[in-house]
């Protein structure tokens, strides 16, 4: 019996846990702006990628999400950092390296993202983080959404 009562109470304080239905959980739609522009030419070499959001970002979920990529979405991976601005509104990529004279990169963001955790009462006297999914719907011209995001293309100059 004591186990059964054990079992029953696990269960019970596993749905509420897990609940995340509730309107804070609920996704929150987001703008972007980037920088290159979709589609621009003759980008700098040393050109830094910028994302500017209208909402602060989790930079945990972006650094997990963001991959600058050689010509198009399936393309090698450019190795480099990330770096975070504007109370995490603004998410720098920088690559290792110059990027190639004269070459198509894009630029991929998967869904997912996270809003900046917050601090909120559990109801129990102390406090959690949580933080929201973001659903990019507002993405710039010229920007592709994809099925697992969004992305844009640029070219190098020489």
């Amino acid at each position: 019996m004591r186990s059964l009562l054990l079992t029953v109470a696990a269960a019970a304080v596993a749905a509420a846990c897990s609940d995340n239905s509730g309107p804070d959980m609920a996704p929150v739609s987001a703008s972007v702006s980037v920088a290159p522009a979709p589609n621009a030419a003759n980008v700098s070499r040393g050109d830094t990628i910028r994302m500017w959001f209208d909402m602060p970002v989790d930079s945990a979920s972006c650094l997990n999400r963001f991959t600058l990529h050689l010509a198009d979405s399936t393309g090698e991976a450019v190795p480099g950092r990330m770096m975070f601005g504007g109370g995490y509104r603004q998410m720098m990529f920088v690559p290792d390296s110059l990027m190639r004279a004269g070459t198509g990169y894009f630029a991929h963001l998967r869904d997912s993202v996270m809003m900046r955790e917050t601090m909120h009462d559990d109801g129990m006297g102390g406090q959690m983080g949580g933080g929201r999914m973001m659903t990019m719907d507002g993405i710039p011209a010229g920007a592709t959404r994809m099925r697992d995001g969004m992305g844009w293309s640029f070219t190098t100059g020489n």
